[in-house]
């Protein structure tokens, strides 16, 4: 049975919806935009967007689940065909994730903004979450004493922190800095921290 695709006057009114919709977005809040105005600003009619969609909401879901799918098959591009990742010879440029970011830019931007208000900073956490659990086993060789899990979610909530940071600082850093960053990161270990000296604290002590 052959996969049906929407032909290609529904792409391009969907592409016209979604385009318009993340526009009006950069100019307010999700809850504040009626379906008036994305029919008036795309040049359709209410009845075309109901031709789509039920609801302003399942629009923008739309364009999530479509981000969401490019942002995994990123993510998933350099172990497609292995068994097991060596960190000590993986290549940073097989890492292509960082660049999904990058290219994509506006819409997480965006999304990530507190004034949109859709919850996407929850969506994105859980969605990463659920790639790393699913795709990922991390094995604990020298260390009886750690729980897998727990290490798991350790390493797991690091790689997201690092994504997130990254991207709500505007991607500071290049994609490239980042990837072979990620893959020295996860593999350092340290067995020790140092406290930072705080300023002024022999002061205070002394006063």
């Amino acid at each position: 049975m052959s996969i049906q695709h929407p032909d290609k006057r529904v792409r391009r009114t969907k592409e016209k919806f979604r385009e318009v919709l993340l526009s009006l977005m950069e100019e307010k809040g999700f809850d504040e935009i009626t379906i008036t105005e994305i029919v008036k600003a795309a040049d359709f009619n209410r009845g075309t967007f109901y031709a789509h969609y039920e609801q302003k909401k399942d629009l923008l879901e739309e364009i999530i689940e479509e981000m969401f799918e490019k942002m995994m098959e990123a993510y998933r591009k350099p172990y497609r065909n292995l068994t097991m990742i060596d960190f000590d010879k993986i290549s940073s440029s097989s890492i292509i994730l960082f660049d999904h970011f990058l290219e994509n830019k506006r819409f997480y931007k965006l999304m990530l903004n507190p004034n949109t208000n859709f919850n996407f900073h929850e969506k994105l956490i859980r969605k990463l979450n659920e790639l790393f659990r699913e795709d990922f086993e991390f094995i604990v060789t020298d260390n009886d004493y750690i729980d897998v899990q727990l290490f798991s979610t350790y390493r797991i909530h690091g790689i997201i922190g690092l994504i997130l940071e990254w991207v709500e600082n505007d991607f500071t850093k290049s994609s490239t800095y980042m990837s072979e960053q990620l893959i020295q990161i996860l593999k350092f270990s340290t067995s020790k921290v140092y406290i930072k000296k705080k300023k002024g604290k022999r002061n205070q002590l002394t006063d």
